[in-house]
């Protein structure tokens, strides 16, 4: 048992470690103020907390054996991507607005509105393919016994979610070290553009294969 937790938590770091949508929706948001990135990644976390309860219960499973409700998600996915990659870059290469407008602008926070660094985490995460991938396809592969399979389960949830949150603690603790930096124009043109860029190459690839597919 001991071993096969090891390899499960390594898997979480490979897994976790690799840049994918939610990393490029931290670093489009991150220039926006030193909250923003944190909001966003909290909104990342309650979506990956959400998907890990529905693995445990096995609602991802029945999700995955559903061809056509797994295809809808990951279309509406890669929609979602396309829609925040396009607006980073409107946001990159747009008009600028005014000093005056940038100066009384607020820094959004937690909220629900289209805006929100949190609903953005949130909706991308649980619209992400790779993390549902994740459950579906690793749990099965490895064999805690003698833990129960509901038990099993839980517990991988646990170390994943609990490796997802020390690693953006981490990014956003970088960040903030260097938010001064991530305020200057031109940096936050290049680091939203390439981030709205990564985001619409990765919906633009989710939805062509889940087009080719159904």
């Amino acid at each position: 048992m001991v071993e096969q937790l090891m390899a499960f938590a390594l898997t979480c770091v490979v897994v976790v470690l690799v840049p994918g949508p939610d990393f490029a929706l931290v670093l489009k948001n991150a220039p926006r103020g030193p909250g923003s990135a944190a909001t966003t990644a909290i909104g990342i976390m309650v979506g990956n907390t959400v998907l890990a309860l529905l693995a445990v219960l096995g609602v991802t499973a029945l999700l995955g054996a559903s061809e056509v409700l797994g295809n809808a998600i990951r279309i509406a996915g890669a929609v979602y991507l396309l829609y925040l990659g396009a607006r980073a870059l409107l946001e990159a290469f747009g008009r600028p607005r005014s000093q005056a407008g940038q100066a009384t602008a607020p820094e959004p926070r937690l909220g629900f509105r289209g805006n929100s660094p949190f609903l953005q985490g949130m909706v991308s995460n649980l619209l992400n393919p790779k993390v549902a991938v994740f459950y579906l396809s690793l749990f099965p592969q490895f064999n805690l016994a003698p833990l129960p399979p509901l038990g099993q389960h839980s517990l991988m949830a646990g170390i994943f979610l609990l490796t997802a949150l020390v690693w953006y603690v981490l990014l956003v603790h970088a960040l903030k070290r260097i938010s001064s930096a991530l305020a200057r124009p031109r940096v936050k043109r290049i680091i939203t553009g390439g981030s709205g860029t990564v985001l619409i190459g990765v919906g633009g690839t989710i939805l062509t294969k889940s087009l080719a597919s159904s």
